[in-house]
């Protein structure tokens, strides 16, 4: 909740908080094809750390989607009453 009420009150702030974490993930994507399964991991576990906080709640209800698309349901994992809400709203 606090990153909503952080959002609302400094909304130019945090909208260039995403546009960096956006740009900070394409530039991953463009070079993975060139790296390894272990680099990618590294890389991806570092480009976590400064993430914007709003976006750690939903890489769980991302996670699910993600599982669900490809037809892997037995993957899912437990989402928490606010992770439900989030996914019904995305």
């Amino acid at each position: 909740m606090f990153g909503i009420a952080n959002f609302a009150i400094r909304p130019a702030e945090r909208i260039a908080a995403f546009q960096a974490d956006g740009r900070k993930y394409a530039a991953l994507i463009a070079k993975a094809d060139h790296l390894d399964a272990e680099t990618i991991q590294h890389l991806l576990h570092e480009a976590r750390q400064s993430d914007a906080e709003e976006i750690e709640p939903l890489r769980a209800v991302a996670y699910n989607d993600v599982m669900l698309e490809i037809d892997e349901p037995e993957a899912l994992i437990p989402l928490t009453p606010m992770q439900k809400l989030m996914g019904v709203l995305a």
